[in-house]
C-alpha cells in the first residue's frame, strides 16, 4: 500500500458553502408561488390548506398542506407538476389582497 496521499482540498467549494448555495440553488430557492389558505377538518382534526392558484412552473392549481397550529405554516414545498424534474419547487406566501 502506498503512504502517499492527495493533497487537500483547500478551499474550494467554500464560497458556496459560505454563501448560501450555488448560483442554481439560490435561483431555484427564489421562486415565490402566492396562496391562499383555508382551515379544514380532518379525521385527524383541524388543519390548513394552501392554494396556489398559478404554479410557477405549469401555470395549474396545486395544493399544499399548511399545518395543524393557531395559523398556517409558509415555507419552501416541492412543485406537484406531474412532469417537473425532481428538486424543484417554490417558497410559499400568503397573498395580499389589495383594497379597490
Amino acid at each position: 500500500m502506498s503512504a502517499r496521499r492527495n493533497p487537500p482540498a483547500g478551499n474550494q467549494g467554500a464560497e458556496d458553502r459560505l454563501g448560501g448555495g450555488s448560483a442554481t440553488t439560490v435561483a431555484r430557492a427564489s421562486v415565490i408561488a402566492h396562496c391562499r389558505a383555508y382551515a379544514a377538518r380532518g379525521c385527524f382534526g383541524r388543519y390548513w390548506v394552501l392554494v396556489i392558484d398559478t404554479c410557477p412552473y405549469c401555470r395549474r392549481t396545486h395544493r399544499h398542506g399548511g399545518g395543524d397550529q393557531l395559523r398556517p405554516v409558509y415555507g419552501h414545498r416541492a412543485a406537484h407538476c406531474g412532469s417537473t424534474s425532481g428538486g424543484r419547487g417554490y417558497w410559499l406566501e400568503p397573498t395580499t389582497e389589495e383594497a379597490a
